[in-house]
Parts: structure tokens; C-alpha cells; sequence
């Protein structure tokens, strides 16, 4: 048994005794070793097909705020009120947005519409006000996650015996992530010092101009960026069929990963769950749990 294989056995035996019904796992889409190993030989299914966007904080600060747009913070409140009404329909959501958007990690969700619309009810101090149906014509909204209070990549620079790993793990940071080159040097003693990001979840816009009021999105989120402590980037993570994947600004420096997750059911008495997860097809519109990322 493979060292690949004993891994993913030793996680579902741990799982089943925490509980857990199911088991999901994610990996890039041309790693055909981990497809292989998932498919083959543990019978995982395949779930969803994702797109994980990493942008430089020092680009994205360039792109600015316009004047013409309007930025305002929710509350918790208001926060649930618009991501049950406009997100419940996707393939995929959460079943506790409320714990999420409490979590001290979520630092909160974010509206942005031009200052000619009025969002009627955005500001009503009555709890009953309805901010859905008064929707400007065009409008995005998103949540941040400060991944940096969670963990921080730290990748050392090995000695001799782990030259070889040191030299590929250097070149896939290149292929894979090439924004990452100017924004961390590699020094004599590591590749990269400790560093965070922010993670963008809860993505969501409507109307004919969302692609501006997106681009005014990632200024804002780099500039609070800006503010924590070894904070470098910007990650986002969306569905290939969200409508939102199109709006997601782009850049030279920035970088995009092909993403699958599979699922296996490995605890429970149903033996009708995972078929009927199955017959369900490919999730290809779902929101993405900042915690699992």
C-alpha cells in the first residue's frame, strides 16, 4: 500500500470515528496520480468542478475605488437576509451561514452599487424593513475571510537530501503560481516567509454593470489587506458555472487553478444517500465554505 493510499485510509478511519457521513477531497485537475488514487482506488465520485483566482494585494490596489460607486458594510443581519434569498438556489450552500458570518475570522459582507441608485430599506433602522425587493439595478456583494488569523504558508528552504524536492517545489510555485514570485523573494534560507491572505467568499451580483462594481470589490479587499499583518494576497473561489467567474477581474499577475472535489460516503445506516448524490450529476454552481479552504 502506497504511502498516497495509507493517507487517505488513516483521514476516513477518523472521520468515521468523529462521526462523519461523508468524506470530501479536492485537488488540481491535470494531477492525474491524486484523480487516480481517488477514483480508482478509494471510490470517490466526482463532486464539482471550481476555479481557485489568487491575486497580488500590490495589483490589486491599483485597480481603485471609482467615486461613482457606493460602499457599505451589512450587518450580520441583513448579511443572512441576502445570502439565503439570493444563494439558497445554487447547487451547493450553507446550512449555517449565521455561525460563519459571526466567526471572528469573517471580518463581514459588503455591498457596492452606484451612488445614483437608492437601495431603499438598506439604512432602516426597522428589523421588518425589506432590503431584497429595493435591489438597485446593479449590485455585488461578498464576505472576507482572514485566513491570516487562521494559518500562514511557510515553506522552508531543505538542506542537501531534500535539494531535489526544494528544486520541483520552486518550479511548480512558478507554473502554478507565478504572482507569488514577486511578491515573496527567495532568499538563502527560505522560499518564502510566513504568509497570509484573504479568502473572498459568498460572491454574488446582479445587473448589466456587476463587472465594474466587482473590480471596485477586490480594491476594497486589498486595501483591508493592506492592513493585516503578513496578508499578500487575495484567493477566491468559484464554481465553473457561477455566473460571477466572468466578472472576476483580470490581470497578468494574476493566477487561476483548475480545482475538482470528490465525495465518499463512509459513515451511516442510508445506503441511498450517495446514489442519489450521484444521480444528481456534477455541482458546477455552489458556494464555497471559507473554513474548509
Amino acid at each position: 500500500m502506497g504511502i498516497g493510499l495509507k493517507l487517505v485510509r488513516a483521514m476516513e478511519e477518523w472521520l468515521m470515528n468523529n462521526g462523519a457521513h461523508y468524506t470530501f477531497l479536492a485537488t488540481e485537475k491535470n494531477n492525474v496520480a491524486s484523480k487516480n488514487l481517488f477514483t480508482a482506488k478509494c471510490n470517490y465520485k466526482n463532486l464539482s468542478s471550481l476555479t481557485i483566482f489568487v491575486q497580488p494585494i500590490s495589483f490589486a490596489m491599483e485597480l481603485g475605488i471609482s467615486q461613482d460607486i457606493k460602499v457599505e458594510k451589512l450587518n450580520i443581519r441583513q448579511a443572512i437576509s441576502l445570502y439565503d434569498n439570493k444563494l439558497k438556489g445554487k447547487d451547493l450552500y450553507f446550512t449555517d451561514i449565521d455561525a460563519i458570518l459571526k466567526e471572528k475570522l469573517s471580518l463581514g459582507t459588503w455591498v457596492f452599487y452606484f451612488k445614483q441608485d437608492e437601495w431603499i430599506g438598506l439604512h432602516s433602522e426597522d428589523e421588518d424593513e425589506d432590503i431584497i425587493s429595493t435591489v438597485p439595478p446593479s449590485w455585488a456583494m461578498f464576505s472576507i475571510w482572514n485566513s491570516c488569523e487562521a494559518y500562514k504558508i511557510d515553506i522552508k528552504k531543505p538542506h542537501y537530501p531534500l535539494k531535489l524536492f526544494h528544486e520541483i517545489l520552486s518550479h511548480a510555485r512558478d507554473k502554478i503560481l507565478p504572482c507569488l514570485k514577486n511578491i515573496i523573494p527567495i532568499c538563502d534560507y527560505s522560499i518564502e516567509k510566513p504568509f497570509g491572505f484573504l479568502f473572498l467568499y459568498g460572491i454574488h451580483g446582479e445587473g448589466e454593470n456587476v463587472g465594474e462594481l466587482m473590480k471596485c470589490a477586490w480594491s476594497l479587499a486589498s486595501r483591508l489587506g493592506e492592513d493585516i499583518k503578513d496578508c499578500k494576497m487575495i484567493i477566491t473561489e468559484l464554481g465553473v458555472s457561477d455566473p460571477m467567474i466572468k466578472h472576476v477581474p483580470h490581470a497578468s499577475s494574476k493566477s487561476r487553478i483548475d480545482d475538482l472535489w470528490y465525495f465518499k460516503k463512509v459513515n451511516g445506516s442510508s445506503i441511498n444517500d450517495e446514489n442519489e448524490l450521484a444521480m444528481m450529476g456534477e455541482l458546477e454552481n455552489v458556494v464555497v465554505d471559507p473554513r474548509d479552504f
